[in-house]
């Protein structure tokens, strides 16, 4: 059970009360859990972009994910404006998918409703810019994790639009998330039945492309493995893993605790393979 925002919020920064870290590469913040009440979290008002740039550099830290998770769930308005809107879907990706919500929404309704809010706000954002790559992204993102937590069915079902938003945010650039577009079109041909479009080709030349072109990228490692080992060549799912397990960190640290235990679990289970035969 979700508390109130406010009474959530209390309740928080009484248990914690100490400096907010912002992810690698961003300048520390100053500021405390205590001050995020200095902005307006009236779900009725609209987000800014401040809030939501408050909220994206503090996210590394399970109080705040918690904190974001419950104002999220408040389904704030997402305003007329293209940074607003793809910087939401942004957000509602990695709370759902990342530390605290990764337990708590997905496979689950909670998170299916989560996520469609993303994908709304998404889909606002591609409307409203039609050539800014961020919204196709995070539209298609959150589309994916939207289908992911619902069903199998409504995973495939949403390739339909997700897929040309990939490749229109691959159009328009290529190199944003460390070719992601790429990487989760590599994805839906992976997991796609062949009858409906899959490819192992065409799913091991996407990937394999991220990888090439964005090799800093763990997680472009841990999808190529992962794709090796759905296929059956798990010495190839081996060594890609233990690649991917030898990078430093790039991403957040929420980001690379998953990759890292996706890399690991994927190398696990193809030593399994190898050693039933």
């Amino acid at each position: 059970m979700i508390l109130p925002l406010f009474a959530y919020a209390n309740s928080v920064v009484e248990s914690v009360n100490k400096t907010i870290k912002p992810e690698s590469g961003v300048a520390e913040s100053s500021l405390t859990l205590t001050s995020i009440n200095a902005f307006s979290l009236d779900p009725k008002a609209p987000l800014s972009i401040k809030l939501l740039d408050y909220m994206w550099i503090n996210r590394e830290n399970i109080d705040n994910q918690k904190f974001i998770a419950a104002y999220l769930a408040t389904r704030p308005v997402v305003s007329k404006n293209y940074e607003i809107a793809w910087k939401t879907a942004r957000l509602v990706y990695f709370i759902g998918n990342y530390g605290y919500g990764e337990k708590m929404y997905l496979d689950s309704e909670e998170g299916a409703q989560l996520f469609n809010y993303g994908v709304k706000a998404g889909k606002l954002a591609t409307e409203l810019n039609a050539e800014g790559a961020e919204g196709y992204y995070w539209y298609a993102y959150c589309l994916n994790a939207y289908g992911r937590a619902k069903s199998v069915l409504a995973t495939a079902a949403g390739a339909d639009d997700s897929m040309p938003a990939l490749r229109k945010a691959d159009t328009l650039n290529a190199t944003y998330e460390g070719y992601g577009a790429n990487r989760l079109l590599g994805r839906y041909y992976q997991d796609i039945p062949v009858l409906l479009g899959g490819s192992e080709d065409k799913s091991l030349e996407l990937i394999k492309s991220a990888a090439n072109n964005a090799p800093q990228y763990r997680n472009n490692w841990v999808v190529l493995g992962q794709y090796y080992y759905h296929f059956g060549y798990y010495e190839s799912a081996i060594q890609i893993c233990q690649k991917a397990l030898t990078l430093p960190n790039h991403d957040g640290k929420y980001e690379e605790i998953r990759y890292i235990r996706e890399a690991k679990e994927c190398t696990d289970k193809a030593k399994a393979k190898i050693a039933e035969n």
